[in-house]
């Protein structure tokens, strides 16, 4: 039977990251304490250790597809011009923004979740795993726009809130031409159409829409990668 370093190696080169064993290590102690944690507060309903890299590590790692080029290299180095700073809209247990800086380590992330007992585990996990240059925030996102207005040059969201609303917030805390990228699935049309009031009121375009089909995700989803022109 194939162990859970060799698949999540393997499933990694599927999508066109290849992971070092320091990296992979990193997401097995991830795995773990999720776990643990997961007996005491809520943080995900899925169970299963496979299920668990697939849908939220490796589904995590396909924001990148979204990012802005050049990207770092995926075992640290100087950051691609144009990324430098991301931010994580509803991270619940860390999602997407601990995988994405478990493999991007030199772009510095700040996660934003209103729950202070999840914010707990994600500071643990930073602890645990060892990871720098990332700050974990218990607010709710519109009340620290205004804080961080002008300061993240993306901003991720797995859907965890209504799009206007994403859209609102991501569009005080992005830097001109920042990117806000989604992550949806067949409803991704009815999505944005229920932010129509919001892409007229602001300058937003959607820049991309990134099909995601993958046998690996046994199911396709899409990233829109949406951009705040410049002002």
């Amino acid at each position: 039977m194939e162990n859970l370093r060799d698949f999540f190696k393997s499933r990694g080169l599927e999508l066109g990251f290849q992971l070092t064993d320091n990296q992979i290590e990193k997401f097995l102690i991830y795995l773990s304490e999720l776990k643990k944690w997961n007996k005491k507060i809520n943080l995900t309903a899925v169970r299963d250790d496979k299920l668990i890299i697939v849908r939220l590590f490796l589904e995590s790692l396909t924001f990148a597809y979204g990012f802005p080029s050049p990207l770092p290299p995926t075992q640290g180095g100087r950051v691609g011009e144009g990324l430098q700073r991301i931010l994580d809209i509803g991270t619940g247990a860390g999602i997407p923004g601990i995988p994405l800086k478990i493999i991007y380590p030199e772009i510095s992330f700040t996660l934003v979740d209103s729950s202070k007992k999840k914010v707990a585990f994600l500071k643990h996990i930073c602890r645990q795993i060892n990871l720098t240059d990332i700050e974990c925030i218990a607010e709710r996102i519109e009340d620290i726009a205004e804080k961080y207005r002008g300061c993240y040059d993306v901003v991720l969201s797995k859907g965890v809130a209504e799009m206007d609303i994403l859209l609102k917030a991501s569009f005080q805390i992005l830097k001109p031409n920042g990117l806000f990228i989604t992550q949806k699935g067949e409803d991704l049309e009815s999505k944005l159409k229920g932010a129509d009031v919001e892409f007229k009121k602001r300058k937003w375009t959607i820049k991309d829409v990134i099909e995601i089909n993958k046998p690996v995700f046994e199911r396709k989803f899409r990233l829109a990668v949406i951009q705040k022109c410049f002002m």
